[in-house]
């Protein structure tokens, strides 16, 4: 197991769109898949959130809006693998403030199969767009010898 440097975290996020969100809901953690975008000019990283007030997600974000996103990518079948563990605060923010991360969440999940159409999102009323502000992001590569 060896560390990555920060162009290699930006490209396993650059090159996947799913990860597991990992959120407190004050009785144990709550973690769900979400797609994400991520524009690495800005670090900035969103995910959108399908939720009403009396949703988990809204209750977990209400009580504590530190969060954990774990991204993983396979590189040689069997043989090595990279991931990416990011933590933060997620916070909501206007569609208008984050549209190129937003692009790429729609490009990277394209045929991620998700109950809500990507390409009308900013349609929807029953969608949050969250970004992630990060504090800490690392970085490993997994190879088996």
């Amino acid at each position: 197991m060896e560390p990555l440097g920060i162009d290699e975290v930006h490209t396993v996020l650059r090159s996947t769109g799913v990860g597991v969100l990992a959120l407190d809901g004050g009785a144990g953690p709550y973690a769900i898949p979400v797609a994400f975008g991520f524009e690495h000019n800005s670090e900035q990283l969103v995910v959108q959130l399908s939720e009403d007030d009396d949703s988990r997600k809204s209750r977990c974000l209400a009580h504590n809006p530190n969060v954990c996103l774990t991204v993983y990518e396979e590189r040689e079948s069997g043989t090595s693998w990279r991931s990416v563990v990011i933590e933060g605060q997620l916070v909501e923010i206007p569609y208008a403030e984050a549209e190129t991360a937003f692009a790429t969440l729609a490009k990277r999940t394209a045929d991620v199969p998700t109950p809500m159409g990507w390409r009308t999102m900013t349609d929807a009323t029953d969608v949050t767009p969250y970004e992630l502000e990060i504090e800490e992001i690392s970085g490993q590569l997994f190879a088996r010898d």
